[in-house]
């Protein structure tokens, strides 16, 4: 089961708080005791938004709770029945009679949730809610060996899947039966990930994942295998270069895989680039990764990369248990670049501003395509940027951008300069910064 609300938001000015206050009740309008009430407020890991619990109440017996937001700011409103199962949950599995998390204005969905602006100066805001019951889903299936025997060491994570816009704060975790067999429920609608971890004989990892979708009803029969760690051998060529030119730049390199999935550890496989190319990438589980090289020249960028014939620079790598074939990577030395100043309405530069350079709306999920300087000056410099189509944003210093959530990007998207970088080009730009 899980909540459902409606809320009713009122403003009331106050000189001296932002505080949000109200009354849970249920559909007979009768008070709802020990609900959790937490104030969210949204951060930001790597231009991506998590939600942190900054305030919790929780209801008394006439069904009343009252938070101090402290500051004013844009904040989010979530409510569990069961303590503990909130935003900082550790698990995902709910008592059939206990309710998941929810947030307002009324979605179990946190990247539905609307914000509740709390203005400076002082407000108080009643919000009142009201608790239904609706259906919710269940995840079953069985962890295994390769051989199909159980492992009794085996632990099991479950996250939303990689189009969640909101970063959790901790993997939850499930135990697992001695079967092999788990369940998860209290779930919603939508795309999940399940990892398995555990250590083979020897000591070395193993890993199982699979995606699950749930579209309105329970996934039965789940199937985990928990397989070593593979192997990936590759090959780095630069482009117009060869001999000891090649072999100069070649040796200072690395190839990472940097994890994508929020479910998965991060922890970046890496392997260093001998002087003729060759590189070997060990103890990769399965998961989605980035590729990224290490130690490039400040001009170089990576103009392709191969695992067979899927190109993974720009669709990324996913890996299961099987050894995807041998990685090719072409580096370009013909990186543009960008350079110019950053100004306020009055053309005068701003000192300290961030600067930020945002790719294609198709390729902004790729973190690697983003681009975020210091311009102490007011004058900045972004070299290594692979030729494409690109906006350049710039905030002021005390800002923290959000340039990897939709929603934030939305409101600014009319205010960054469109930039055209080709191979070798200098772009100059002068741009506004964003008050």
């Amino acid at each position: 089961m899980l909540i459902g609300i409606a809320i009713l938001l009122v403003g009331l000015q106050n000189p001296s708080a932002q505080t949000i206050s109200g009354r849970v009740s249920d559909v007979d309008r009768k008070p709802v005791v020990g609900v959790t009430v937490q104030l969210v407020r949204r951060m930001y890991q790597d231009g991506r938004p998590i939600l942190v619990s900054v305030r919790e109440a929780t209801t008394d017996q006439n069904g009343e709770y009252r938070l101090e937001a402290g500051s004013a700011g844009r904040y989010y409103l979530s409510a569990s029945y069961r303590r503990g199962f909130g935003i900082n949950s550790t698990t995902y599995n709910v008592p059939e009679d206990g309710y998941p998390p929810i947030y307002y204005p009324g979605t179990a969905d946190p990247q539905a949730a609307a914000p509740i602006d709390l203005s400076a100066g002082g407000s108080v805001y009643a919000i009142d809610l009201t608790l239904n019951r609706v259906d919710t889903l269940r995840i079953r299936g069985r962890v295994s060996l390769a051989d199909g025997t159980s492992d009794p060491a085996a632990s099991l994570s479950i996250l939303p899947g990689r189009s969640a816009v909101f970063l959790p704060l901790a993997m939850p975790r499930q135990p697992i039966r001695k079967d092999g067999s788990f369940e998860f429920k209290g779930l919603i609608s939508g795309s999940y990930e399940l990892v398995a971890d555990s250590h083979s004989l020897d000591g070395e990892p193993i890993k199982g994942r699979v995606s699950v979708q749930l579209a309105g009803r329970d996934v039965e029969d789940v199937s985990i295998v928990l397989m070593p760690a593979i192997e990936i051998a590759g090959r780095i060529a630069v482009e117009n270069a060869t001999g000891e030119a090649a072999s100069n730049v070649l040796r200072q390199l690395t190839v990472s895989l940097r994890p994508e999935s929020d479910s998965q550890i991060v922890f970046s496989p890496t392997g260093a680039v001998n002087s003729d190319g060759s590189f070997t990438i060990r103890k990769v589980g399965p998961g989605d990764y980035a590729l990224e090289i290490g130690g490039l020249p400040p001009d170089c960028y990576i103009k392709s990369a191969f695992v067979g014939r899927a190109e993974i620079v720009e669709r990324g790598l996913t890996l299961y248990a099987q050894s995807p074939g041998p990685m090719d990577i072409v580096i370009s030395p013909r990186a543009g670049r960008i350079e110019g100043t950053i100004v306020d309405i009055e053309g005068t530069p701003v000192r300290g501003a961030q600067v930020v350079l945002i790719p294609d709306p198709r390729l902004r999920e790729r973190e690697g395509f983003y681009r975020l300087v210091q311009a102490p000056n007011g004058s900045f410099l972004i070299r290594g940027i692979r030729p494409g189509s690109y906006k350049l944003f710039a905030w002021q210093a005390d800002e923290t951008p959000a340039y990897r959530d939709p929603d934030f990007m939305r409101e600014y998207e009319n205010r960054g300069e469109s930039v055209q970088v080709d191979a070798e080009s200098r772009v100059i730009v002068q741009a506004r910064v964003i008050r």
